[in-house]
């Protein structure tokens, strides 16, 4: 039961509201480096010391005060939450990004369609504010964690219907470093949900990892892994790929031979939560096996209101 007091649950109100301007608006801040120098004049060099100290770089702090100011945020956001805001926010590096090891080795062949879904690239424009992360859901008070690019980005994506389904974008590589680390150690892991098989190809690189099953129920999404990914990946000797429904394959004796499972299931905490629940039912029942969920903290803290 939730016993989070008036000022935090004003806070993620407000926050909720920021994520949903995030989402439905994909807001960017339009700007050059001359109009960046020409925003620090305004600023005596103390000044900006003391935005640096506190909010980590000028760009940054412009970018965020441009965004909440342009888009409406200061009308609702109380003091707290746009303090909350700027410290959370990021900056990020393109070269770091791309630098992943999934992104280094895998390369999307142009746009790809088959049945209701679409291999293809996505794309942040510079200053255009994303999600890095999941919001920190231990913290005294949650707001989203905000980041952005100072150059245009590209990266890959599969869309179901012509919407975004999965993307290997920031807060995809940041929300499975955790279940990444926690599959170092195993020898054989059942994946539930294969996506673009970002998890798969991280944790084939652990050396302890011997064998990987992903279970994927649908077969177009297996085809366009199969066909335009899986041939990219260094280890794809480790990786199998059986079509089936999750739970089905929980079901049966097959699922007895893994000392790890790692699912995600979902696109967020909101479809998440009932299937999350449903899973952690299947522990008691495989007590040799770890399991791992995408999101874990989200789905706790949106199951638990």
């Amino acid at each position: 039961m939730s016993t989070r007091t008036e000022k935090q649950n004003a806070v993620l109100t407000e926050g909720a509201r920021i994520a949903a301007v995030i989402a439905e608006r994909a807001p960017t801040v339009d700007y050059t480096p001359a109009m960046l120098e020409k925003a620090r004049g305004f600023y005596s060099p103390a000044d900006i010391a003391a935005v640096e100290a506190r909010y980590g770089d000028f760009e940054t702090f412009f970018v965020l005060t441009s965004f909440i100011q342009d888009y409406g945020i200061d009308k609702f956001a109380s003091p707290l939450t746009q303090t909350l805001l700027y410290r959370n926010a990021r900056r990020l590096d393109k070269q770091a990004f791309r630098a992943n090891p999934y992104l280094a080795a895998v390369k999307i062949p142009g746009t790809v369609s088959l049945g209701r879904f679409t291999l293809t690239e996505s794309r942040y424009a510079r200053g255009e504010l994303f999600q890095y992360d999941i919001p920190n859901f231990r913290a005294e008070y949650t707001v989203p964690k905000l980041g952005y690019f100072s150059q245009p980005v590209r990266f890959p994506t599969i869309c179901e219907g012509g919407v975004p389904w999965m993307s290997v974008c920031p807060s995809e590589i940041f929300s499975m470093e955790g279940p990444i680390r926690e599959a170092d150690g195993a020898s054989s892991i059942l994946v539930l949900g294969l996506g673009l098989g970002y998890y798969p190809f991280m944790i084939a690189r652990h050396a302890s990892v011997r064998r990987i099953t992903v279970v994927e129920r649908s077969p177009d999404v297996i085809r366009l892994f199969r066909t335009h990914l899986l041939p990219q990946f260094p280890h794809r000797d480790k990786i199998e790929i059986i079509e089936a429904d999750a739970f089905n394959f929980l079901a049966s004796d097959e699922a007895r031979a893994f000392d790890f499972c790692f699912a995600d299931l979902w696109q967020g905490a909101g479809d998440g939560a009932p299937l999350y629940a449903r899973l952690k039912g299947y522990e008691a029942k495989f007590p040799a096996m770890r399991f791992s969920y995408w999101i874990e903290d989200a789905l706790k803290f949106f199951r638990e209101g």
